[in-house]
């Protein structure tokens, strides 16, 4: 069908040429072809227009590209934390699939809200963990005498945040409430998670895979930090439930293998980050993060891995171009002083949660076959570097 326009289009135009040449000696009829000339003008204008629209559509055609099909609401669960739910006549009387969302490092969860409320018009229920998401104040101060005293301090800063037994508590206890909900699905719950939080969930997958076998039915993790404790490359293979990790190349804090590359600001000074990390992060931080996402992967027993194209470590968990989680980079660089990559991307809708959706719709048996069909492009995606398989 993409075909059509370009075919009759280029008809007409050769039917002209020939024409032009079988009447070059009759002057008015010559005319009267001149003076479509003007039309075919428009119409290499048009065909421009379409060949780009079909470019892009090329690239969109998956069936989760965009917003759903549902309006959302938002409010604060108290003691829990941020609530998302389709809004529709039926909301109250359907049960609907749920993800628990954990937030990353010092991420205020309301700065994910567009990922959040995107995910939720797919028709999930979100509750998102809030409880450690603050960091304190300001760390980059640009005197060099409150630099250094903000270094020694950084630590105590990030402490409560930094505590990952309880961010897992946190999000166990979200599942529990999520459980008291009549309109929670309790054979359709996952766990999504972005650095530190994309982490966390290997880490609480794994725990309830031995007390509560078949709770969770798939984890999804961003750009996942395999520096929290236990170490999710560790616990990883205990997870029963199908994972997707999407990781990128480009990041410079947690990339999907290798050293990480991110540089730090203190006051006059940059540095690399890795400098710091074993004072930052205890004596055993490597600058590999273990092995990073790749590890977790490995180890994995039915995982799939992303690595997306040319996206930061904030913006490969964003929603179209990625505005809002690149806000939340340039805030958290005056919060933390690390220099977030800026990668250039040759496109603008990132890919992340279409491939998200069209997973979580296969592994909570939602709507298999489109599920399916998205998943099965993603090999030939031009947004995504490679996509790995453990079975």
């Amino acid at each position: 069908m993409a075909e059509a326009p370009f075919n009759v289009f280029f008809f007409y135009i050769k039917s002209l040429t020939i024409l032009m040449s079988e009447v070059s000696t009759m002057p008015a009829i010559r005319r009267v072809l001149l003076a479509q000339i003007p039309v075919l003008v428009v119409g290499l204008v048009l065909l421009g227009a379409v060949s780009r629209g079909l470019a892009v559509t090329e690239v969109g055609t998956h069936h989760y590209a965009g917003p759903g099909p549902f309006e959302v609401s938002m409010s604060t669960v108290s003691e829990q934390g941020l609530l998302i739910t389709p809004s529709t006549e039926l909301a109250a009387k359907k049960k609907w699939p749920a993800v628990v969302f954990a937030h990353g490092l010092c991420g205020p969860t309301e700065r994910y809200s567009d990922t959040l409320k995107r995910l939720s018009s797919w028709g999930f229920i979100i509750m998102a963990n809030e409880k450690q998401e603050d960091c304190g104040e300001k760390m980059t101060p640009t005197h060099p005498v409150e630099a250094m005293k903000n270094f020694f301090s950084m630590p105590f800063k990030v402490e409560s945040a930094m505590n990952f037994s309880a961010m897992a508590k946190n999000v166990q206890s979200n599942i529990d409430y999520l459980l008291t909900r009549d309109d929670v699905d309790p054979n359709a719950i996952a766990l999504m998670g972005h650095s530190m939080g994309g982490g966390i969930v290997f880490d609480v997958a794994a725990h309830l895979a031995e007390s509560q076998p078949d709770l969770i039915k798939a984890v999804v993790s961003l750009a996942p930090w395999n520096g929290v404790k236990p170490r999710p490359s560790s616990v990883v293979e205990k997870v029963t439930a199908p994972i997707l990790i999407f990781c990128s190349m480009s990041d410079t804090l947690c990339p999907c293998s290798g050293e990480f590359t991110i540089t730090d600001t203190q006051g006059l000074f940059t540095g690399p980050a890795s400098v710091g990390a074993p004072f930052l992060f205890g004596p055993d931080s490597d600058p590999t993060w273990h092995g990073g996402s790749m590890a977790i992967f490995d180890n994995a027993r039915n995982a799939t891995l992303i690595d997306v194209q040319d996206v930061s470590h904030f913006t490969i968990a964003g929603t179209d171009n990625g505005a809002q989680m690149q806000n939340l980079a340039d805030w958290a660089n005056g919060i933390s002083g690390l220099n977030f990559s800026k990668p250039n991307r040759p496109y603008q809708d990132i890919p992340t949660l279409e491939y998200a959706v069209a997973f979580l719709n296969v592994a909570l048996k939602l709507d298999l076959t489109k599920g399916k069909t998205t998943l099965s492009q993603a090999k030939s995606d031009p947004r995504l570097v490679s996509v790995k398989t453990s079975h």
